[in-house]
């Protein structure tokens, strides 16, 4: 009876690690990503397809959490940088453009930095992914449609649980200090 428990422990020990998400193993690595905008360097809706991960980079799961049960999509898998490319520093309150009842584009203002270092971004990678993270996980992501030169922010095409979470939390963001 002592050898069928002990079998049984080691199968749900060696079974519970290897259920660990990729997002368990970048919080495993005690890193948590900080709230920012971040150029997707490689993605894909397979694990492997963007490993291995070079110096610098970390992976993150895009599991779509934020979507209506009936909208949910496959999980992506993104590989960023371990900081944000911009960070998060509200010049002014983010504005919701609604229709229907729901949030389907975030306006903001970026402090001159931020402004900067996103323009600098959205130059340099006109055309692919960027992923807005908040509380260390992937709220939306977003094609980079044009140079956004003076730090006024048109966030569109959220899906509408994700750009009413997304509001949210800039405006939560923007009041304290």
């Amino acid at each position: 009876m002592q050898r069928m428990t002990c079998l049984v422990a080691t199968v749900l020990f060696l079974g519970s690690h290897a259920a660990v998400s990729s997002q368990d193993k970048q919080q495993e690595t005690g890193k948590k990503l900080a709230d920012g905008v971040y150029a997707v360097q490689r993605e894909s809706t397979t694990e492997k397809d963007v490993l291995p991960l070079k110096d610098g980079e970390v992976l993150v799961v895009h599991t779509s959490r934020y979507l209506k049960k009936d909208d949910k999509e496959a999980p992506r898998y993104l590989v960023v940088r371990a900081s944000a490319d911009v960070d998060f520093d509200l010049a002014g309150e983010p504005k919701a453009v609604k229709q229907g009842g729901e949030v389907v584009a975030i306006l903001l203002k970026l402090q001159p930095k931020a402004a900067t270092a996103l323009q600098r971004l959205t130059r340099d990678r006109l055309g692919k992914q960027l992923a807005i993270v908040l509380g260390g996980e992937v709220v939306t992501t977003h094609t980079i449609r044009g140079v956004i030169t003076d730090g006024d922010v048109q966030i569109t095409n959220c899906a509408p649980g994700a750009g009413d979470y997304l509001l949210k939390q800039l405006q939560a963001r923007k009041k304290s200090p």
